[in-house]
């Protein structure tokens, strides 16, 4: 163990705890941080596997930990997926409380919002990529989304 004054550091304790938050939020088992000359990595005891999610002015290399579920495909369900643009957290719905903005069975429009995706601390609207109805919604609503993840499932 090394000591050393808080002075000595080039990074804020409350930027350290802001990290370590997001590795609990989301069950991280590594954390990156990378930032110019500065380096912070973050583990906890689980082992490590390869994944990325970017933060405001820093990018941060993200490792879901052994105990994290892993999202499977509906088997029964067949449909063409509408899929995550970026990386971020979806959210079914447009604030905490209110009503998703769309459920299994309900009709699309294609440019319809579908849902949003928190990345950087910005929120972007997924809209519909083709029309159809809502058979399957597999993406969790406050889980992390990679690129290419299957949010909703249309058929039509």
């Amino acid at each position: 163990m090394i000591k050393c004054r808080v002075s000595d550091f080039p990074i804020a304790p409350d930027d350290v705890r802001r990290l370590a938050k997001l590795v609990v939020q989301h069950d991280l088992a590594e954390l990156r941080y990378e930032d110019g000359s500065l380096r912070v990595t973050l583990r906890t005891t689980q082992p490590v596997a390869p994944a990325s999610i970017a933060v405001p002015t820093e990018y941060v290399s993200v490792a879901p930990s052994a105990s994290a579920p892993v999202p499977s495909a509906p088997a029964a369900t067949s449909g063409t997926p509408v899929t995550a643009p970026i990386m971020g957290v979806f959210y079914r719905s447009p604030a905490p409380g209110s009503p998703a903005f769309v459920e299994v069975g309900d009709t699309v429009e294609k440019d319809q919002p579908i849902g949003m995706i928190e990345a950087m601390k910005v929120f972007s609207e997924v809209l519909a990529d083709h029309a159809g109805k809502i058979v399957a919604i597999p993406a969790e609503n406050g889980k992390l989304v990679q690129p290419g993840d299957p949010l909703i499932l249309v058929e039509g």
